[in-house]
């Protein structure tokens, strides 16, 4: 089988990762407030649901790289609005959902009517004759529908319709697992992006613990602390460089959602 020549990782899409850093800055800050010295299970899982939300969004537009784009104007264009939204998205992350409830999920259905029309837009094949590209049209128009919908009766139920259009937008592909075809996967670019995300998440994880980082430099706490986190890491790189064969012909899904897990 032919070997997969691995797509160039553009600098357009290192600035938009950079959005991210932000976003999941802000979505860590989700759990650094405990109520009277813990967090109710309620906050934990609204946390899941924020990490699933903003992770689909970044999965989307790297996916639509990833098979479909090719540097054209559309495909700029397409990343810059989407890193408009995502400004905006991230910046309406937090606990209190009813405070945000509109900017949120406007920037949400910003970012999903954007992907929307790169995918119809920059793929080189037509809709009709594309299984992948029906696979992500769907899944993506069932988001945005359940998006606007929720906007528009209002927080009190309408949050639950939007909270359901973002884990149809995630849970979506699974579903249709078998029409997506593994040829149209550059899997070393997409390990690359997953792995770029990852860093991004050991980042914030580092300055989150530089606090215990005080005093004597051989506190048992500090060092014990940055070797779990060390050894998380070498597992991690161990896992993406030694055991993952990066030219293999995947739909790429299982990295994916492990990625989301991790």
């Amino acid at each position: 089988m032919k070997k997969i020549v691995a797509k160039q990782v553009s600098m357009l899409e290192l600035f938009y990762d950079l959005i991210f850093v932000y976003a999941i800055s802000r979505i860590t800050m989700m759990i650094h407030h405990p109520i009277d010295g813990s967090l109710p299970p309620r906050i934990y899982i609204e946390f899941i649901i924020v990490v699933i939300f903003v992770l689909q969004i970044w999965l989307y537009q790297t996916v639509y790289i990833n098979r479909f784009g090719t540097s054209r104007a559309v495909d700029t264009v397409g990343l810059l609005i989407s890193m408009f939204a995502a400004i905006y998205l991230a910046n309406n992350i937090n606990t209190e959902w009813r405070l945000t409830f509109h900017a949120f999920n406007l920037s949400a259905a910003l970012t999903t009517i954007n992907l929307i029309f790169q995918y119809l837009l920059g793929s080189s094949t037509h809709f009709k004759r594309d299984h992948d590209l029906q696979g992500f049209i769907i899944a993506l128009d069932l988001e945005f529908i359940l998006l606007i919908t929720g906007l528009i009766i209002g927080y009190q139920y309408g949050v639950y319709l939007c909270v359901a259009g973002g884990l149809i937008g995630f849970l979506m592909p699974l579903v249709m697992y078998r029409i997506f075809r593994p040829e149209q996967v550059n899997f070393p670019h997409l390990v690359e992006r997953l792995s770029l995300i990852i860093i991004i998440t050991f980042g914030e994880t580092l300055v989150n613990i530089t606090h215990y980082f005080k005093g004597a430099i051989y506190s048992p706490l500090a060092i014990a602390i940055f070797l779990g986190v060390a050894a998380l890491f070498g597992v991690y790189t161990l896992l993406v460089e030694r055991f993952l064969n990066h030219h293999q012909h995947t739909r790429g899904f299982i990295a994916m959602y492990t990625h989301v897990v991790k």
